[in-house]
């Protein structure tokens, strides 16, 4: 099953589980998702303060053509997702990567887990470089891109790290 492999243990709503690639077709459950995220958690994956309405802009600002996302439903419920995204039309050869997990799903290697696929997706299309920014605390990101033996530093208020996907 999906989280065998993340946990080793399967609870009951791990069978209600899908692994999607996202589209633009998903900006509703995208929307509702990072909705859900508590203010500290939107800083952490904004860096500034989040409003409902600037979640709304972001959402809509979204570009699918410079962006591979990987989205882990419940049911119809958005609960985690993993983006790479890069500046380049065309050129994804080196993209940043987000990841955000509704609280109750944390500490599960769910997040990981998704990086993983996205970065699977991600190599497909081109991408050999995976950066990422994170702010002190945020242990998770640390230990996700150190997996993919990322170089990690501080960078001023927050931590950087920059993996080869060769």
């Amino acid at each position: 099953m999906l989280l065998d492999q993340i946990s080793g243990v399967a609870p009951s709503w791990v069978d209600r589980l899908t692994l999607e690639t996202l589209a633009a077709s998903e900006a509703p459950a995208i929307r509702r998702h990072l909705g859900r995220l508590e203010e500290f958690d939107r800083y952490s994956r904004f860096f500034s303060a989040m409003s409902d309405e600037n979640i709304d802009r972001y959402v809509e600002r979204l570009d699918w053509g410079r962006m591979i996302a990987v989205g882990l439903y419940q049911d119809d419920d958005l609960i985690g997702i993993a983006e790479l995204g890069w500046e380049k039309d065309g050129y994804p050869d080196i993209a940043e990567m987000a990841v955000t997990v509704d609280s109750a799903y944390r500490h599960r290697g769910i997040a990981g887990w998704l990086v993983k696929e996205v970065v699977e997706r991600g190599r497909k299309a081109g991408v050999r470089r995976m950066e990422a920014c994170w702010i002190s605390g945020n242990d998770s990101i640390a230990k996700i891109m150190r997996g993919f033996g990322a170089q990690v530093w501080l960078n001023g208020s927050h931590w950087s790290g920059i993996a080869e996907l060769d």
